[in-house]
């Protein structure tokens, strides 16, 4: 992006003024983020944009949309994330730009924002509203996923900190068999156990967000506070619904949100399952098997456009 857009866009930003919501995922492309087939074509002095995408947070709210797209084919299996790039599409709040609509995803939690399915149809964009280099986005969305998932980490802590506050208070004035059920000792152990672990995921992310402030590259620890942390939210806040009971599965305690909420932080940012390959990956190295995998999408890629011709 120019100095110029720079001068435009990031002091806005910066205020709080221009909102964002990023466009990664597709229908058929989640955790192989490698694989989007979203296309944007240069004409003349615009990109022109053509495909969907899927869970876009906030889309309608947003002042602008980072939205990653394919701007040529990728060279080979191993390097299937070049030839993507990212686009700033400024829009106005409430609305999509000209050839882009949008539709909400029923959702079973997160209601505080709506998440859209969003489809592109010849949407235009100015040349110069390229974001970093043409054909390596790649590397801007992997780079900013770290603290994408040291944020995620932090709202699981934030839902597993509200189901243990709680219950502890539950427990203090919820009386059974004639005493508070914070006597018995296997709510006591609980609470105990639901505490050590928040606080375990609190010291980690203070660790991860000091890296990322000092400009430490720190995927693989990045990833190890998202996992751990999302994994506890969901064990601990599924035990204040135990604590609750019959309570908790109704909606007159906020543990049930909590709970539902907390499912998600596993999923979103990147798989539990996508972390601990993350992890793996930088303390074994890549496997047979996944670069084996990675040269099969990459055939079945190149198939798909020579079919489409």
């Amino acid at each position: 992006m120019s100095k110029e857009k720079c001068r435009k866009y990031l002091p806005r930003v910066v205020s709080g003024n221009f909102l964002n919501a990023s466009a990664l995922s597709e229908p058929d492309t989640g955790s192989d983020l490698a694989s989007i087939s979203c296309r944007a074509v240069l004409e003349g002095d615009e990109w022109v944009l053509t495909g969907n995408k899927y869970w876009c947070t906030f889309a309608d709210g947003a002042d602008y949309l980072a939205l990653f797209a394919r701007t040529s084919a990728p060279p080979s299996a191993s390097k299937r994330w070049q030839g993507i790039s990212c686009f700033l599409i400024e829009k106005e709040r409430g609305k999509f730009p000209a050839g882009m609509t949008g539709s909400p995803i029923p959702k079973v939690g997160y209601f505080g924002w709506k998440t859209f399915e969003l489809a592109l149809d010849g949407v235009r964009v100015p040349k110069d509203c390229l974001m970093g280099e043409e054909g390596k986005a790649f590397l801007l969305m992997t780079k900013g996923l770290e603290g994408a998932r040291a944020h995620t980490a932090a709202r699981a802590i934030g839902l597993a900190q509200g189901a243990l506050e709680d219950s502890i208070t539950y427990a203090l004035e919820r009386k059974q068999f004639g005493m508070p059920i914070a006597e018995y000792q296997a709510i006591r152990f609980k609470i105990a156990t639901m505490a050590t672990e928040v606080e375990a995921a609190r010291q980690l992310l203070y660790f991860v967000c000091s890296e990322i402030d000092s400009g430490r590259r720190c995927d693989k620890e990045a990833s190890m506070v998202k996992y751990f942390a999302s994994e506890m939210a969901e064990r601990v806040t599924s035990e204040a619904m135990q604590i609750f009971g019959g309570a908790g599965y109704t909606k007159l305690f906020p543990v049930e949100r909590y709970w539902r909420d907390a499912r998600l932080t596993k999923i979103f940012e990147g798989t539990s399952e996508i972390q601990q390959r993350i992890i793996a990956n930088n303390l074994l190295g890549k496997s047979e098997l996944e670069t084996m995998i990675s040269a099969r999408a990459f055939e079945t890629q190149v198939a798909r456009k020579g079919a489409s011709k």
